[in-house]
């Protein structure tokens, strides 16, 4: 017998605009309950990788972000700056991508981010734009916590020029004191060093001042250097410091870190210092030992 597949009747209007109906309430119900961080819906919130999203328009304005599994509004954050001597350098060199993995893996209940900026070896660009691209950074994940997450309260992190922006960053331009406390490698601290300015610097292959006249837009100006240090705009407000300096290095003298060191402490500003037998850049038993005291710093000062 041959079966009619098309019945004789349809349903009526009624019945059919009553499923069409049920169709969109459900669907509406479960469009409110998906997790727009990219979680299964009311369940624990699995791990996300953002990789080179924007946070400005320029191409140097990217950023990586790691979020952990399990966050919550509470999920605490930490931001890395890199080096360069602020004319180079990039979020994706091997030494960096170490730090951050190093981040994750050992405080991985964190968030973390690290940011590339725009460079003085664009025509241009000086310390206002550097400093304008981290705080647009900042401001990118302060404004996404609730798409992302995890909370407002940030710790900084750089190595060398990024540690330099780091702190000058939180002593300077944390008027939302997102910015809790900050971790200091090897970074320049002292800009109006006159005997710094004046050096050549074998390593580097250049002068020191072409380094500072870039960031600072200006050649050798000790007001503008000065506002632009974090040991002369540091106050008894700024946030807690954990500070790392190699004893051989050859790049950003030692005692620009020592002398940070003593002015905290006379400021009354809560910190701890380290030092290593180590250049302008750490080993990885060095790297190690420091990011754990960081995360342990932060962990006590990240409330």
């Amino acid at each position: 017998m041959r079966r009619n597949y098309f019945p004789d009747k349809l349903p009526s209007l009624e019945f059919r605009g009553c499923v069409i109906l049920l169709f969109f309430v459900g669907l509406f119900f479960y469009s409110c309950t998906k997790d727009p961080a990219g979680g299964g819906g009311t369940g624990p919130l699995p791990e996300r990788n953002i990789v080179d999203t924007s946070y400005g328009t320029d191409p140097k304005q990217k950023m990586d972000i790691f979020l952990p599994a399990g966050r919550t509004s509470a999920t605490k954050v930490v931001i890395f700056i890199h080096g360069g001597g602020w004319e180079g350098g990039s979020k994706s060199d091997g030494e960096y991508v170490q730090v951050f993995n190093l981040i994750k893996q050992k405080w991985p209940e964190a968030a973390v981010a690290t940011i590339n900026y725009r460079l003085t070896s664009t025509p241009g660009v000086h310390y206002t734009e550097i400093m304008a691209d981290v705080s647009s950074a900042l401001n990118f994940m302060v404004n996404n916590k609730n798409n992302f997450a995890i909370s407002d309260t940030l710790a900084l992190m750089g190595a060398s020029a990024g540690a330099h922006l780091a702190m000058l960053y939180t002593y300077k331009y944390n008027t939302n004191n997102h910015v809790k406390c900050v971790a200091d490698f090897f970074g320049p601290a002292i800009l109006n060093d006159w005997s710094w300015y004046n050096s050549f610097n074998i390593w580097l292959g250049k002068p020191i001042k072409d380094l500072l006249i870039q960031f600072n837009g200006s050649t050798w100006d000790v007001p503008l250097y000065s506002s632009n240090s974090p040991y002369s705009v540091a106050t008894a407000q700024s946030r807690p410091t954990i500070i790392f300096h190699g004893t051989l290095d050859v790049i950003v003298p030692i005692y620009q870190s020592q002398w940070l060191h003593g002015q905290l402490n006379t400021l009354g500003v809560m910190n701890e210092y380290y030092e290593y037998l180590d250049g302008h850049g750490f080993n990885f038993t060095n790297m190690s030992d420091a990011m754990d005291k960081s995360i342990s710093f932060f962990k006590q000062h990240l409330r």
